[in-house]
């Protein structure tokens, strides 16, 4: 089973149709309808996600979004443990450091983002969502 941990910036351009990032982030995503891929979004996203999609869409829809986006994606936890392994990583984005321990607490294979270089100490690889989609043989 391959596991995908999908980046906050990626699930706000499928979900608030940003261009010009939304159809390759939309191809990302859709690779959890795949039979053998299981995605995740990290715990600490959710609220911040909700928060951005009631300020552009309004709360009702921004709930009807949420559920559709979870019906299709995990939650990846946030510990105390990840937190605090987040803060020794001393990343530059403490957000991303954090991200990269919720991936982690999953086993993710990947992180699907906008940002890779954001997650260039991360032991978890990072890669753009138009990469993410290329075809594997």
């Amino acid at each position: 089973m391959r596991r995908v941990l999908y980046d906050l910036n990626v699930l706000l351009d499928v979900l608030l149709r940003r261009e010009p990032f939304v159809r390759a982030s939309a191809a990302a995503l859709d690779s959890v309808t795949q039979q053998g891929t299981e995605g995740f979004l990290a715990g600490h996203a959710v609220t911040t996600l909700f928060y951005i999609l009631r300020r552009n869409v309004g709360p009702e829809e921004a709930h009807e979004l949420l559920a559709h986006l979870l019906a299709r994606l995990k939650v990846a936890p946030v510990t105390d443990a990840g937190v605090r392994e987040a803060l020794a990583r001393k990343f530059k984005d403490f957000e991303d450091a954090v991200t990269v321990c919720a991936a982690q607490e999953v086993e993710a294979s990947v992180i699907v983002t906008r940002n890779p270089a954001d997650f260039a100490r991360s032991p978890v690889p990072a890669v753009l969502p138009e990469v993410f989609v290329i075809p594997r043989a």
